[in-house]
């Protein structure tokens, strides 16, 4: 049995309910509990995530996929040389996006966003709009080609459907589409989570509503 594995849970097309890609999210087994749990920790090594990625891609039917780094991954350039080789010998480019889960040094995303362009990689901010706010990001944007608005840490706030939310979804929805960037619409657990996107134009989502995240293979059984 392996220690960790990916999980994928789809982003769908709000339009056309069709997956535009996989986020790929890490899992680790516990051997008392019998089944993957979130693990403790999230530093893997360059080699690890590689093999962990080839694996999960292996097992899906859209090799679109995002996967996550914690903000020393990020800043560690191994990361960078070993994901940029796995994507020219495996992947065509914008098929692989990596998620910043936290704010990284202006200088390292400066830097480091060259050799992932390059290799034809997308980069992404998480949770916009609760970790990640805009005065503390927006020189940053320049350097990332998608932002991930994540509904679900902004709940205990209140609900989805309070105007604190969602004015804090359209401004980030707009700033997006000033920039041209990617938005992805994250935490969406209800059909008016949904009717919202829709009714502000937005067409990327993820959530509990479309699926949780599943062992790879289930979405490949799915096709």
């Amino acid at each position: 049995m392996l220690k960790y594995k990916y999980f994928a849970q789809p982003i769908n097309n709000l339009v056309t309910n069709q997956t535009i890609l996989y986020e790929l999210l890490l899992r680790q087994w516990d051997e008392e509990q019998r089944c993957w749990q979130i693990p403790a920790t999230f530093e893997l090594t360059p080699t690890e995530l590689i093999q962990l990625l080839d694996c999960a891609i292996k097992e899906l039917n859209n090799h679109h996929v995002s996967i996550n780094l914690t903000a020393r991954q990020f800043a560690n350039p191994a990361f960078q040389v070993a994901i940029s080789r796995y994507v020219h010998a495996h992947l065509l480019p914008r098929e692989l996006t990596v998620e910043l889960v936290a704010t990284p040094a202006l200088s390292d995303l400066r830097q480091l966003s060259v050799g992932y362009r390059a290799a034809g990689v997308l980069l992404a901010f998480d949770d916009v709009g609760s970790d990640n706010l805009f005065q503390q990001i927006k020189w940053m944007l320049p350097y990332v080609n998608t932002v991930k608005f994540a509904l679900q840490n902004m709940r205990p706030l209140g609900t989805a459907t309070t105007d604190t939310i969602v004015a804090t979804l359209k401004f980030w929805f707009d700033k997006a589409e000033e920039q041209q960037m990617l938005f992805t619409f994250e935490g969406i657990e209800s059909a008016a989570d949904v009717q919202l996107a829709n009714h502000l134009g937005i067409t990327r989502g993820q959530g509990y509503y479309f699926s949780k995240p599943q062992l790879p293979v289930t979405f490949m059984q799915q096709r």
